[in-house]
């Protein structure tokens, strides 16, 4: 099997770590406002609607907030609070609105540096405490982002622990639990508590996960009228959820083959957050998909020399390999070396995507299946599954493929990728008729899979 590769599919999983947008959204300071529930947004969800609603409109701003300001109100914010800190030696509270403020400036900047500063952070304000309270929420929280579920579980047992929890500190606890049962293939857990939170209180983050959930368990069309009610319910100053939510929407569209459609939801992020690198990069991603070459090659330089982010490099290697191999070959050793260095700084959090480099390169399949076997380990849902299997059938063991894709098929996760990757393990294994079925699910939700990339 051979993978081709054009767009930055690993964007597409850092932009499904809202659930770390929405952890955060979910409690703490950082939470903007949204409207208490009505008669009108109550109802209870269904599971699959005879109908399709139409979906609620919010109309754009007049004018986009630009990504430098948005991210200069967070710079504010935390100097504020390290001035606060500075005056007297810092209560654990005082810690831990620094720790928010960092990781809200991580969720919107892809640093991992501001991570690691809300990471020393909340292990200053443990070490005033020595042990006995402290932030247990908010490194929940930082912990689930960066892929450590095992250590946000706990952090979040010692969280529910505590006597005099708010419903909606309840509500946030029950929804990060929901997050980590979703994020480890427990499906069942996961959609009943996402529905039961969204019927008791149906804000952005409640919808939003929620709909994320439709998505990947094959209900589209349910989950992009989720995330339009998601958008129209938030009313926060912060443009950042509103862009995230669009952006939402025309990944839905992406997984769908819809690439117009997506191109049109991205560029409504960009109305509601100009310069947001997240919304750059799809926008680049999907101006390849397009033919438009050259304006997505000008965008990944672009993104490349604001963030030197090595999924950019190898999508910007993809496109400019045709005509300047030795700049392809350089910008994938520069994604290489970024990626063993992430590999070590935060493993569990790079690990899906240096997995998607060391596929796409297809020279060191030993060193792939290590990297999808440990990802798998740490969250063992339909995603991680997927690229397991393609491991698997890369380094030559197809019967351990069909072992980890007929599990993954048997559970409610569904896309086009997973049946794709379904139709080159049955291939592999002489099952052509299977093969063809899968490659036939796969096109049904994407008609624009290339029909020879299981082959």
């Amino acid at each position: 099997m051979t993978r081709t590769v054009t767009t930055t599919h690993g964007g597409l999983v850092r932009a499904l770590a809202g659930a770390g947008l929405l952890g955060l959204l979910a409690c703490g300071d950082a939470r903007p406002a949204e409207p208490a529930p009505s008669q009108a947004t109550a109802e209870k969800i269904p599971p699959a609607p005879a109908t399709t609603p139409a979906a609620p409109e919010v109309p754009l701003p007049a004018t986009p907030v630009a990504y430098a300001d948005e991210l200069a109100a967070r710079d504010q914010r935390i100097a504020a609070i390290r001035a606060r800190a500075a005056a007297s030696p810092p209560a654990w509270l005082t810690l831990q609105s620094l720790a928010e403020a960092l990781l809200e400036r991580a969720h919107l900047s892809g640093d991992y540096d501001d991570y690691a500063a809300a990471e020393a952070t909340l292990a200053d304000a443990f070490a005033t405490t020595e042990g006995r309270s402290g932030p247990w929420m908010t490194r929940a929280r930082l912990h689930f982002t960066l892929h450590r579920l095992d250590p946000a579980l706990a952090d979040l047992e010692r969280a529910a622990a505590r006597t005099g929890l708010s419903d909606r500190e309840r509500a946030a606890i029950d929804g990060l639990r929901a997050d980590i049962a979703f994020q480890r293939g427990d499906y069942e857990a996961a959609r009943a508590a996402f529905e039961r939170l969204a019927d008791a209180r149906p804000g952005l983050t409640e919808l939003a996960r929620l709909a994320t959930y439709r998505w990947k368990t094959g209900d589209l069309e349910a989950a992009d009228l989720l995330y339009a009610r998601a958008l129209a319910a938030y009313e926060g100053e912060a443009a950042q959820p509103r862009a995230w939510v669009r952006l939402m929407r025309g990944l839905l569209d992406l997984d769908r083959g819809r690439h117009r459609e997506a191109l049109a939801h991205y560029e409504e992020a960009a109305a509601e957050l100009s310069g947001y690198w997240l919304v750059e990069e799809h926008i680049a991603e999907v101006r390849a998909l397009l033919g438009e070459r050259e304006a997505a090659i000008a965008l990944y330089r672009d993104l490349v020399e604001r963030t030197r982010n090595p999924e950019f490099m190898d999508a910007l290697a993809e496109l400019v390999a045709a005509d300047d191999p030795a700049e392809a070959a350089a910008l994938h050793a520069r994604a290489g070396a970024a990626y063993d260095a992430l590999l070590l700084r935060y493993p569990e959090a790079a690990a899906g995507h240096a997995l998607e480099h060391l596929l796409a390169r297809g020279d060191a399949p030993a060193r792939a299946l290590e990297v999808a076997t440990a990802n798998y380990a740490i969250r063992p849902n339909g995603a991680a599954a997927t690229l397991l299997a393609e491991a698997l059938l890369a380094a030559g063991e197809p019967a351990r493929a069909a072992a980890t894709i007929e599990a993954a098929l048997a559970s409610p996760w569904r896309s086009a990728d997973l049946h794709r990757i379904a139709s080159s393990v049955f291939a592999a294994q002489g099952d052509h008729a299977r093969a063809a079925s899968e490659l036939a699910a796969a096109r049904a939700i994407d008609p624009t899979i290339d029909p020879t990339a299981s082959e």
